[in-house]
């Protein structure tokens, strides 16, 4: 029987090529996105390349209806082992004194409230398991700031803060909590924030010590190691697919 894997914002980008990676590594991926079209289009493909997958319809700014379809999945499944709390809007190029509330508040809603409250809903199904791997999508910039871009990093940062929590509490009950923090990203959302600009990936890759950004790939390699077997010792930690640019920058 297939192990379950819950994946947040799986329609597209970074999400997806996670989605696809841990159904190809033989789990069975719960692809959740607020688009429906783009949750069914990344499962329509993972079961077109034999894997095993269903999509979901999920907005988890909608905390009600968020934690109904968690409960609901967790007692369909009975356990949900994995859970990639993915789903995540951009800020880039907002300057600290334009961000308004309702920006503020929107960034909060979707990167850190909506996916504390999914995980409230699932974690009792783990408890009773003893087992389970939660892995949330931070950034780099999380980790050593970044201008123009302040509610974006302060929600990044709040998952990083939140894993680190959740690591200590639910450790006990043989739950591992860990963060992945990229650098920038070539995704149909970074894509759309540069305008499409060559210039802007060629210059950041420039900087990074491996001299080449990290791609979708990388980052979904890294979350089904945090899943997996081969980690089984890991939690609370933080890891940074970002070809060296956290440590540089």
């Amino acid at each position: 029987m297939a192990r379950i894997a819950l994946v947040t914002g799986a329609g597209s980008g970074i999400g997806e090529a996670t989605a696809r990676t841990l159904a190809a590594a033989g789990w069975h991926v719960v692809v959740c996105d607020r688009n429906a079209d783009g949750a069914e289009k990344t499962a329509a493909a993972i079961r077109g390349s034999g894997g095993s997958a269903e999509a979901v319809e999920l907005d988890i700014t909608n905390i009600p209806a968020t934690q109904a379809a968690a409960r609901e999945l967790s007692a369909r499944h009975r356990l949900i082992e994995a859970v990639v709390a993915n789903a995540g809007i951009s800020g880039d190029g907002v300057a600290f004194e334009a961000v308004t509330e309702q920006a503020y508040d929107a960034m909060m809603a979707v990167n850190v409230k909506g996916h504390f409250f999914l995980l409230q809903a699932l974690v009792p199904a783990m408890k009773q398991t003893g087992r389970g791997s939660i892995v949330v999508m931070s950034s780099m910039f999380a980790l050593i700031g970044h201008t123009s871009m302040a509610h974006y990093t302060a929600a990044k940062g709040g998952l990083l803060a939140l894993s680190k929590a959740l690591a200590a509490e639910l450790g006990p009950a043989g739950i591992r909590v860990n963060a992945v923090a990229p650098g920038l990203i070539r995704t149909p959302m970074t894509e759309k924030n540069t305008g499409g600009d060559e210039a802007v990936f060629v210059q950041r890759a420039a900087r990074i010590p491996l001299r080449r950004l990290a791609t979708m790939q990388d980052v979904a390699d890294t979350v089904a190691y945090l899943v997996s077997p081969a980690s089984a010792a890991i939690t609370g930690q933080t890891l940074s697919p970002s070809g060296g640019e956290a440590f540089t920058d």
